[in-house]
């Protein structure tokens, strides 16, 4: 029974991480697509409101109040019905009103097939009160409308409910402005509820049709893959700074949550590489803009704290950047020389700093990878860099993008794949992991990148 209990209260837990889901892709919907929910709501505010102007039709409402009563002749007296009479009377006048001879009576009176306009009546509750109204596209027409239901209503009701009087209390005469003045600020504000209406539905669609990783536990629920830490957003005060703020480690600017989180990264590839005895393992992505590169870096720069020789190799020979992350300029050799043999380790290597991270940059880009990644030169390559440092990092291209991971993953001994927080959709993600896994090579973990901070974050 206690297992049964503490089953539904997960699910009921899981229900309500899904719609917690949902409500933040939606507020993120809003943040993305904003300048184009805005452009919608003015679009269908302006649509709606030519529409509305362009179908505008006045019309005019002409009224009198009068009072019915209804009369018993006899040869020598006339008697009126008291007040309660008159009432039930002035209660079925809106009937006679509906009338077809009525109406054919008025069209007759006035020389016309169809009369052109509404005819209805207001009753004031237990009295014999009522108005009469008249609705019409002309005021002329309105008026003489009105003034016929007056004159010919007796003749008509007589059959009905014997002989009434109606005596007139107020008329308002020829309408002199439309009962439905055109209001810009009233159409503006239903064509802005259309467009709000029409932005809710596709800000749905979009919540709906998210399909990325947003929380740490999605790893192991949508990939059965542990995750190897959270790596949060950086932001600075760029009022506080002219030029570009490096996301590294040893940038005092940094905020301590992300030194944090790069520690606890750090703390598990140890674990796991000590577990299967890893020392060179390559840093991927499913897709570029994933932020591999930096994580790269920084997971170099915190093994090297510990006090660990590290060897971190840009081996995206197509576009390297991994001297951009660190601020360090390319030199003429690098990977591609070391690999093909043309020079040592020692000569195209450059110390990060003071650290104990060797670097080898990236060099003139080319597109004919295959031939070098794969072989006995990467072989040759990443044994001698084993040498040479305890871990061996190497950035490579996007899995799902290009084969040079997959390649690369033959040499090394292990992999960290990086995910950036709701960016690369997940059939994606599984792509990547899938060619990487092709390769026999043990993927320690995954580390969501970018994700957005909770509580203080922008440091200056």
């Amino acid at each position: 029974m206690s297992e049964n209990n503490n089953t539904i209260k997960h699910e009921h837990k899981a229900n309500l991480i899904d719609l917690t889901g949902i409500v933040d892709d939606m507020l993120k919907g809003v943040y993305r697509l904003r300048i184009r929910f805005l452009m919608i709501i003015l679009i269908v505010a302006a649509i709606y409101c030519g529409y509305q102007r362009m179908t505008y039709t006045p019309y005019y409402v002409a009224s009198s109040t009068f009072t019915i009563s209804a009369s018993i002749s006899s040869e020598s007296t006339n008697s009126y019905l008291d007040n309660t009479a008159a009432n039930q009377m002035a209660k079925t006048f809106p009937y006679i009103l509906k009338s077809g001879v009525l109406n054919d009576v008025v069209a007759e009176d006035l020389g016309v097939q169809k009369i052109d306009g509404i005819i209805s009546a207001d009753v004031m509750s237990d009295t014999n009160l009522f108005t009469l109204n008249v609705r019409s596209n002309s005021p002329a027409m309105a008026e003489k409308i009105l003034k016929s239901v007056v004159k010919n209503y007796p003749t008509v009701a007589e059959f009905v409910i014997g002989s009434t009087k109606l005596s007139l209390m107020d008329e308002t005469g020829t309408p002199t402005a439309p009962a439905n003045p055109f209001s810009w600020k009233h159409e503006l504000f239903i064509g802005v509820a259309i467009g709000l209406f029409i932005c809710l539905l596709i800000d749905l669609l979009y919540a709906f049709g998210r399909n990325t990783v947003q929380r740490e536990e999605d790893f192991k629920k949508m990939f059965s893959i542990k995750s190897l830490g959270v790596l949060p957003q950086a932001k600075f005060n760029k009022r506080r700074t002219k030029t570009e703020e490096l996301v590294v480690l040893d940038n005092a600017r940094l905020p301590k949550v992300f030194l944090e989180s790069a520690r606890t990264i750090r703390r598990r590839i140890e674990r796991s590489c000590k577990e299967h005895n890893i020392h060179s393992f390559l840093v991927t992505s499913a897709m570029p803009g994933e932020g591999k590169s930096t994580v790269a870096a920084n997971v170099a720069l915190s093994l090297s704290m510990k006090g660990y020789k590290v060897i971190l190799v840009d081996a995206d020979l197509r576009n390297p950047s991994t001297a951009k992350i660190l601020g360090m300029e390319e030199k003429k050799v690098g990977t591609l020389e070391v690999m093909k043999g043309e020079v040592s380790y020692e000569e195209a290597a450059q110390r990060y700093k003071d650290t104990n991270v060797m670097f080898l940059a990236g060099s003139t880009p080319i597109q004919d990878t295959a031939s070098v990644l794969s072989g006995e030169y990467m072989r040759r390559f990443i044994k001698e860099l084993e040498k040479n440092a305890d871990y061996v990092i190497i950035d490579t291209p996007p899995s799902a993008l290009l084969s040079d991971a997959a390649i690369v993953a033959q040499y090394v001994e292990g992999a960290v794949f990086v995910v950036r927080q709701d960016y690369t959709d997940v059939d994606r993600i599984v792509d990547g992991m899938e060619i990487l896994a092709s390769s026999k090579v043990h993927i320690s973990g995954c580390v969501l990148n970018y994700a957005p901070v909770r509580g203080p974050g922008i440091v200056g």
